[in-house]
């Protein structure tokens, strides 16, 4: 089975047709979005709306969902974010705020399990960045494969033993063959909002049965979500450097 996995979208329309596109020609079987569909981006509704269109999938909460229907405090937030919080809760329709406020955490899946952040405590959407947050959250599962976002980065972290984890950012598009003997916390990267100074947008996919991971990057038009953002009153400029220097 072939598992297409992304997050992070934040509104941006473009970005998300660029990678479901992909998708759709990759052969995916199943779709899981782990969450912030919302923030940062000028189109909220398009985004809720693509996404619930999926076939066969699933999506979890990231903490800008749950911030615009108050299930976690959008004063948490950087003063950036909780501008485009409020913004965005006056743009949702009922139908796709109804859509944000049901959607799960934390979803386990046979040897997998899927989290936004992470799996030991997924309403506080803590970064896993270190060895000390890695441990914990492999602790907090029997799961073999968590998949995880939020750091807007993507990244796999295997357990080498009880103590020690190996970190492994990946540069551009590559495929990964997974230790089947190993654990490995999985982190996807954003496909609205990408961090790690490529600006093209970024998700992976599982193949379970050869078990490898493919990053992909897809290139799409930022300038289009550029201008949709500079002529939102709602929005910082800054949200468009962002976007075009992938950090």
């Amino acid at each position: 089975m072939r598992l297409a996995v992304f997050a992070d979208i934040h509104a941006n329309l473009e970005a998300l047709v660029a990678v479901l596109d992909d998708a759709a020609g990759r052969h995916v079987h199943r779709y899981f979005c782990l969450g912030d569909i919302v923030g940062y981006g000028p189109d909220p509704n398009g985004c809720i709306e693509l996404v619930r269109s999926l076939p066969r999938a699933n999506c979890l909460a990231g903490n800008h969902d749950a911030a615009v229907t108050w299930r976690y405090s959008p004063y948490n937030m950087n003063r950036k974010a909780t501008e485009a919080i409020f913004w965005t809760m006056d743009q949702l329709t009922k139908k796709h705020s109804d859509f944000l406020e049901d959607l799960p955490l934390i979803l386990p899946m046979g040897d997998m399990l899927f989290a936004h952040a992470n799996p030991y405590n997924p309403g506080a959407y803590r970064y896993v960045l270190s060895s000390k947050y890695a441990l914990r959250s492999f602790r907090a599962t029997r799961a073999r494969l968590l998949f995880v976002s939020h750091t807007h980065r993507p990244m796999i972290i295997t357990r080498k033993n009880f103590f020690q984890v190996e970190f492994f950012e990946p540069q551009g598009e590559i495929t990964c063959s997974l230790n089947p003997e190993k654990r490995h916390i999985i982190n996807c990267g954003s496909v609205g909002q990408p961090r790690d100074r490529d600006p093209r947008a970024c998700y992976c996919i599982l193949d379970t049965r050869k078990n490898t991971l493919e990053f992909r990057r897809v290139e799409y038009d930022i300038g289009q979500t550029a201008k949709k953002i500079q002529r939102i009153d709602g929005l910082s400029d800054t949200l468009v450097q962002r976007l075009l220097q992938g950090k």
